[in-house]
């Protein structure tokens, strides 16, 4: 499958290795993808990986994964401009947070997920792994049990797909919770995380749904 990745930081970097290695062909991008130490880590990572801009990437995609900061949301879906994400599978991987005495979601109302298929209205957007950190996101390893990972999306055929792909990456325990309006329920699960993360001064942690 041919995949996208919008955004070439730790997040876009980590999905595009364990995306390559699952068989995928990625064109990851970045504001520029003639950096050196862009060029040094695609070498790293072979052929079936190729470094261009955010535009070619998205065209590029029959899945396109949105991996950069959310104040960087919106002005890089403009300049790609909606048209190109008609009828593609969106991963919306981001989280609307911001730090003051403490972080806490800067939304006061709906989500990032929300907003993001409100940018690409013939998208089909899905909102998963933005609760867990980079270091964790491919092929998810912790002693104490088997971490779960949720989606939710307007779309089930886009979900399905999404979670097929989640399960490649080694995410073998995926619930959907719904549609794009329960996005807001993920984006506090991450925060739940990330505080948690904080007061335990113990990072790379993951949520795991426990059954009788």
């Amino acid at each position: 499958m041919n995949i996208g990745i919008i955004g070439a930081g730790g997040v876009g970097r980590a999905l595009a290795k364990g995306l390559t290695a699952a068989g995928h062909t990625v064109h990851i991008s970045s504001r520029d993808p003639r950096s050196e130490s862009l060029f040094t880590w695609k070498e790293e990572i072979g052929h079936t990986c190729t470094v261009t801009g955010f535009k070619e990437a998205a065209s590029f995609g029959e899945i396109i994964i949105l991996a950069i900061n959310w104040n960087g949301v919106e002005p890089v879906l403009r300049s790609i401009g909606a048209g190109v994400f008609a009828d593609k599978i969106v991963i919306d991987l981001s989280n609307a947070v911001e730090f003051t005495d403490s972080p806490q979601l800067a939304l006061k109302e709906g989500s990032a997920g929300e907003l993001v298929q409100q940018w690409l209205p013939t998208a089909k957007v899905v909102k998963t792994l933005n609760m867990i950190g980079e270091s964790k996101m491919v092929h998810p390893v912790f002693t104490e049990g088997n971490p779960t990972m949720f989606v939710c999306g307007n779309q089930q055929d886009a979900k399905q797909t999404v979670i097929r792909l989640l399960a490649q990456l080694g995410w073998n325990d995926c619930i959907d919770l719904g549609d794009i309006g329960r996005s807001r329920l993920l984006e506090s699960i991450m925060l739940t995380c990330l505080l948690c993360e904080i007061q335990l001064q113990s990072f790379g942690a993951a949520f795991s749904l426990l059954r009788k």
